[in-house]
Parts: C-alpha cells; sequence; structure tokens
C-alpha cells in the first residue's frame, strides 16, 4: 500500500473518529466555544502547525502546514503537508466548506480516497476554528470532543505571550494540554 494511500485512510478514519466523538462530547464538555465569525478571504493561504495533539495518522511528522484556497464552486481547497525528520513529506488534499455563514465550523473532506467517502462528517462540522486573531496571524482548532487540537500561526515563530495565550484559551474550553506536542521547527520567541 503507498503512503499517500495510507495516509489519506488514517485521515478518513480520523474524520470517522471526530464524527463518532463529536456525538458524545455533549454528555462530558460543555459546548466548544468558536470564533464569533471568520473571514474565508483572510483565513485563506497557508498555516503552519506549531503545536497539537499527537494522531496516529500524523505518526512520523516533526512539522505540518495547511494550505486553504477558494475554489471555484465556492469551497475551500485544502492541502495538508507533513514533514518528516528525513526531510522527506507526504500530502493529502482534501475540501471543506462552512457549517453556516459564521464560517468557524468546516465539514473538511477528503475525497480522493474510497474510505474517506465513506466516513460520515458530522452535520456541525470537523474542524472548528475555536479562536483566530484579529490579524489572522494565529488560530486554534479543535473538536468538540476535545480529542483533536491544533495551534496554527502564518509562520514557524511564534511569540511566547501569544503562544501562552493559546494554551490558556484551550485550556479554558476544557482540553487537556498534557497531550499537547510542539512541532520541532516551531520557534517560540520572548
Amino acid at each position: 500500500m503507498s503512503r499517500s494511500l495510507i495516509l489519506l485512510t488514517a485521515l478518513s478514519a480520523a474524520a470517522l473518529l471526530t464524527s463518532c466523538g463529536t456525538n458524545r462530547s455533549a454528555a462530558t464538555h460543555p459546548p466548544l466555544k468558536t470564533a464569533p465569525k471568520v473571514s474565508t478571504d483572510r483565513y485563506l493561504g497557508k498555516w503552519h502547525e506549531v503545536a497539537h495533539f499527537p494522531q496516529w495518522f500524523q505518526k512520523g511528522c516533526v512539522s505540518a502546514t495547511a494550505d486553504y484556497s477558494q475554489n471555484k464552486d465556492g469551497t475551500i481547497g485544502v492541502l495538508n503537508t507533513c514533514f518528516r525528520a528525513d526531510g522527506s513529506q507526504r500530502t493529502v488534499s482534501g475540501v471543506a466548506e462552512p457549517v453556516d455563514a459564521s464560517n468557524n465550523r468546516l465539514r473538511v473532506r477528503f475525497p480522493g480516497n474510497f474510505f474517506a467517502r465513506l466516513a460520515p462528517v458530522p452535520e456541525d462540522g470537523n474542524y472548528w476554528i475555536i479562536d483566530v486573531t484579529p490579524d489572522y496571524r494565529h488560530a486554534i482548532v479543535g473538536t468538540p470532543d476535545r480529542q483533536f487540537l491544533w495551534f496554527l500561526s502564518r509562520s514557524p515563530t511564534i511569540p511566547q505571550a501569544r503562544f501562552d495565550r493559546m494554551k490558556a484559551i484551550a485550556t479554558e474550553q476544557g482540553f487537556d494540554l498534557g497531550k499537547l506536542v510542539v512541532d520541532q521547527h516551531t520557534r517560540i520567541t520572548r
């Protein structure tokens, strides 16, 4: 099985797990708060993952980026890139669509993979933008079951004060930061 197929299968399973976890989140967590309104145009572009909760589909990644672009049909193109310690990389392409006009919850699918087409995506989305700074330089993304969390930045360098604020927001939202891993390419500055 090719590495691309393995990655796509893993992401498909993650989407399935996310959709299942979303249903039980109401019983164990208060509702996840999201950014009030997200400008899709300002959110587009490249984001560097600076920290994340480990996921088996990211195994072997020491760093990652996500590139978002506007598709002609109004959906958002997603290109995730995993960087490995040996310098190699792998990518997976997907499509995202906002759940509603607030653009703070997205349904993300990876249609190029057979298994991904079988995995249901929750109606309320599987990519929740919890926080985005007014300048769209930093964002926090997670899921209502608190099993998935990513800290994103437009650069792999992030000020310590901003990183601390992201951790505080995630903690306030009920995420267990004992699982948080800082990407190897992240530089936290004073």
